[in-house]
């Protein structure tokens, strides 16, 4: 469906991050209590939890100025920090990504000893820590603890806190791919939620294992009867923005089990809650299906009126992707017409937001990153003048003093900010690399999917509907993946082979015949827990397949092998084809300009991943020939560091 499909992961953050013990209280309210004759443990809690909102808005450097002040308090007054003060904390470091800080206080929280009376709290600090180590990608530790704190749960007859601890075990399943398990948990949450009169986690259960049920399963019948169990409960709830956002996943599992009546009367439905609130991602997202609808039921007429809806209230929202989708199918509606300057028109407007939309999600996260970069340089500009400003404070006294002393003082001194800022030259360093490292994995985003792009264009002018259905659903599972691991620097084993299977199942549909694979994991490597760089193989496997397998007069094979070594895990990429020297050849013929962007960019992040971790990881390539001497194929060697 062409819609958010991460929303529910937030709302979760949300209401674990708001179950905490003790009550929220705003900005305002905090900011007034400051004002107030506090006594100083008072004041500690008042000014940890503020700073804890600052960290949620980003705004970092007022909520670490009033952390501060919190620590300088305790130490003035030789106070023992609240297990109130080292939760707020622990959320403080979350929001920040500080993730072993955070883990460091919540574990402090369960284990005081005050907060053991209070069992229910006590629950929800174990909810969080799972919590942060989900984060962490330590899945396994999570889930764990997730586990254990259920029976913890159900020994303590605390049901009201069952339904959290089950949503977040389903949120590690669900990253580990154990679909069998994310359903069982689902249902679990949803029983507990009922049992607890919890209509919003009861609803949110449902429609989670309606995603499953059209993600994982293609099931499109069960996870229209799973929308409409959570739908049944936000209309109790009078939720109009979950109401119109459920309608319109039972209407679109209603379109692809080709229900088109039945979907077109949905999608109409959830106009009548989405347009009296003006939700535009919602209407966009109605019109443009029932555009799709009119579209196949080859009633033209009423699809351009659609569509052309979608399209204006898209302008509204600035939704360039909506647009970008709306004139693609416009341009095939208008080409199987035979009106085919219309559809030249469309694609030209596809192709424009296409491209802009790309374009600007690149410069936006380069933008992010420059700026994290800035702010960081600032930062240390400011400790280093703190530090000199110091020395001179030193030197000051110093002369006023002893001169002997003075003397001895400031060598310490200048000793001590030399060394200090050597560490500080090193840390922003290595803050350098890991935004230079993240500014070349987000060009791989758009090299990658263009790539799978354009074979599912040659793929979908097949006419063939029920392979197409098919290549589609595992492109939008080959999309999510790849969206998700690009958020990260290196992710486990597992997700990265995962990705890479339905690239290689992508590319054999589309290449009948053309070529076998196969794919070997040493028994040694835990492909859960250790990890490697994001989207590191991917391009190698691309280029075995398209310059030595494709031009293969034969059928082909590649062979996929990863050993674990001493410090590291040796990748081995092997193909049968026409070799390199040939695949050169072709492609100078070709296109004499042409440069392999994946590779190139893939050979970059490696110099940088070696410099970030202090590896030594190397490619090798080699050129095989067979009994005559012929090329025979090609082998590639990575050798991948291993990071736990």
């Amino acid at each position: 469906m062409r819609f958010l499909q991460h929303i529910a992961t937030f709302l979760f953050l949300i209401a674990v991050l708001s179950a905490h013990a003790g009550k929220n209280q705003s900005i305002d309210s905090l900011r007034q209590q400051l004002t107030e004759n506090l006594t100083d443990t008072a004041r500690m809690n008042t000014l940890v939890r503020l700073s804890r909102y600052y960290a949620i808005s980003m705004q970092f450097n007022l909520a670490d100025s009033l952390i501060n002040r919190a620590d300088e308090i305790a130490k003035d007054k030789n106070l023992k920090p609240t297990w109130q003060m080292l939760w707020a904390k622990a959320e403080y470091h979350f929001e920040k990504r500080e993730l072993e800080k955070a883990l460091d206080f919540i574990q402090q929280v369960i284990s005081n000893e005050e907060l053991k009376s209070h069992k229910a709290d006590y629950a929800k600090a174990v909810n969080f820590k799972a919590l942060i180590l989900l984060y962490w990608g330590r899945f396994k530790e999570s889930i764990e603890t997730y586990q254990q704190n259920i029976e913890f749960i159900k020994k303590n007859d605390l049901p009201k806190v069952l339904p959290y601890s089950y949503s977040g075990l389903s949120y590690v399943y669900r990253n580990v791919d154990n679909t069998e398990e994310l359903r069982r948990t689902l249902v679990l949450m949803a029983d507990a939620a009922a049992k607890t009169n919890n209509k919003y986690y009861e609803a949110d259960a449902w429609l989670r294992l309606g995603d499953v049920g059209m993600e994982k399963d293609s099931n499109f019948v069960y996870a229209i009867a799973q929308y409409k169990k959570s739908l049944k409960l936000y209309q109790k709830l009078q939720d109009t923005g979950k109401i119109s956002f459920l309608l319109l996943r039972v209407g679109w599992n209603q379109y692809l089990n080709n229900e088109l009546d039945s979907a077109l009367n949905t999608f109409l439905h959830s106009l009548e809650y989405s347009l009296p609130i003006d939700r535009l991602t919602a209407i966009t997202n109605a019109y443009g299906n029932i555009g799709t609808i009119y579209r196949d039921k080859k009633e033209y007429d009423k699809a351009i009126k659609s569509y052309k809806k979608s399209i204006e209230y898209s302008y509204k929202a600035k939704d360039w992707y909506n647009l970008s989708w709306l004139h693609n199918d416009m341009a095939r509606m208008y080409a199987n017409q035979g009106k085919y300057r219309e559809a030249y028109e469309n694609h030209i407007l596809y192709k424009r937001f296409s491209d802009s939309l790309e374009m600007k999600n690149y410069n936006n996260r380069l933008s992010e990153a420059r700026t994290k970069y800035e702010t960081e340089a600032a930062k240390q500009q400011l400790e280093l003048l703190q530090l000199k400003l110091k020395q001179h404070s030193f030197y000051t006294y110093g002369f006023a003093g002893l001169v002997v002393i003075a003397i001895i003082i400031g060598f310490l001194v200048f000793r001590q900010i030399r060394v200090n800022s050597k560490r500080k030259i090193t840390e922003m360093n290595h803050k350098i690399s890991e935004i230079t490292q993240k500014n070349l994995r987000q060009q791989m985003n758009p090299h990658f999917i263009f790539n799978t792009l354009n074979s599912i264009q040659y793929y979908m002018y097949q006419h063939d509907k029920i392979s197409t259905n098919n290549y589609l659903t595992k492109f939008s599972m080959l999309m999510r993946k790849t969206l998700e691991n690009s958020q990260h620097t290196a992710i486990p084993i597992k997700d990265e082979l995962d990705a890479l299977q339905l690239y290689l199942e992508l590319e054999s549909l589309r290449f009948k015949e053309k070529f076998d694979y196969k794919i070997d994991v040493d028994e040694d490597i835990d492909v859960l827990i250790q990890k490697i760089p994001t989207m590191l193989i991917q391009p190698y496997v691309e280029n075995a397949i398209c310059h030595g397998l494709m031009n293969k007069d034969d059928k082909g094979f590649l062979n996929v092998n990863l050993q674990l070594e001493h410090d590291h895990i040796t990748c081995t990429i092997e193909d049968n084809g026409i070799g390199r020297e040939a695949a050169m050849e072709i492609r100078d013929t070709k296109n004499k300009n042409h440069n392999s962007l994946g590779t190139r960019i893939t050979e970059s992040r490696l110099n940088l991943v070696n410099s970030l971790y202090g590896k030594n990881m190397k490619i090798e390539y080699t050129d095989l020939k067979d009994e005559n001497g012929r090329p025979g194929g090609t082998r590639v060697v990575i050798q991948i560091p291993v990071i736990t």
